[in-house]
């Protein structure tokens, strides 16, 4: 395992997550998480200075045999960029949303700007996951299974990542990112690729879709506590410690306090409480970062492969 970041590396909020965490003991439950976020919203296209660079997206459908239907596979890339020798970074949507909601202007112009300004480049791949906090919740919608079975072979047919590092499958994505339940789906998709012993170089979550007490949890789509707590970050988070992983928050977030204590607990490359609530002014304040963190990792080997950068 790799060696833990240094205290450097960590950006967080004046309650401090270690403060939090203490109070309420590693075992206990936070409660007073009154309801979960709204879905996230656009993120606007913010001003820019000089000769802006957008990066290109296309969207087409594509049948999905473990979602039951087809769905919207969404490709964000550098300009002029030769997509074969991309690593692939799967970015996944939140409640109520899909995969369009990464190609739309205000991403395309803050990855644009990012990779004109010297973020090492990468592929960025959106997909519909529906609602079910891209978990196996029913038998015949399985968001999972799709990123896992289905998604590689998308992205080959496509020529993305066919020519990967070394220790990467050809057209399996390298990282993943996702807001609100797509980053507590990011958070899970780590950890399926832990257990499948193809891990990830680096996993980015923004304002995650994390519960600290069943009775809001239950307000979305778990089958019954149990099912909640064998797929909670929160619980399952020692399995992706080896992951850099950096995750962000807005102080006047509804998930900010489920944030501060994974952050706590998990100690992440990057953990960043700042000023801001659960839309899409904050993400689009926090974006460059995430997409700088994902820039950073894109070409690392992957963990246990062999040298890693330390932390």
């Amino acid at each position: 395992m790799p060696a833990r970041p240094t205290r450097r590396q960590f950006i967080l909020g004046s309650a401090g997550a270690l403060g939090v965490a203490g109070a309420v003991g590693v075992g206990g439950l936070l409660v007073g998480q009154d309801s979960p976020a709204p879905p996230p919203q656009r993120i606007p296209d913010p001003p820019r200075r000089g000769t802006p660079t957008d990066a290109v997206s296309s969207t087409e459908w594509v049948t999905s045999a473990a979602r039951g239907r087809r769905v919207r596979l969404v490709t964000v890339l550098p300009p002029a960029a030769e997509r074969s020798r991309l690593p692939v970074c799967v970015a996944l949507h939140g409640l109520k949303g899909n995969g369009q909601w990464w190609g739309e202007a205000g991403n395309r112009g803050i990855l644009g700007d990012a990779w004109a300004g010297g973020v090492p480049p990468f592929a960025l791949v959106g997909i519909d996951g529906g609602d079910n906090y891209w978990h196996p919740y029913t038998a015949t919608d399985d968001p999972l299974r799709m990123l896992l079975e289905e998604l590689p072979v998308w992205l080959r047919e496509r020529g993305l990542a066919t020519t990967p590092a070394a220790g990467d499958l050809p057209g399996e994505p390298a990282m993943v990112t996702g807001v609100s339940m797509g980053g507590a789906g990011a958070l899970t998709y780590t950890r399926a690729r832990m257990q499948l012993r193809r891990p990830l170089r680096a996993v980015a979550a923004i304002s995650p879709g994390l519960f600290t007490d069943w009775r809001v949890a239950s307000r979305r789509p778990f089958a019954g506590q149990a099912d909640w707590e064998a797929n909670d970050p929160l619980r399952f988070f020692p399995e992706i410690t080896p992951v850099p992983a950096g995750i962000w928050c807005g102080d006047r977030d509804p998930f900010v306090d489920a944030t501060r204590r994974y952050i706590g607990l998990a100690r992440p490359e990057v953990g960043a409480i700042s000023p801001g609530r659960h839309d899409g002014l904050y993400y689009a304040k926090v974006m460059p970062e995430v997409v700088g963190f994902l820039g950073r990792h894109a070409r690392d080997e992957p963990v246990g492969s062999g040298t890693r950068r330390a932390g």
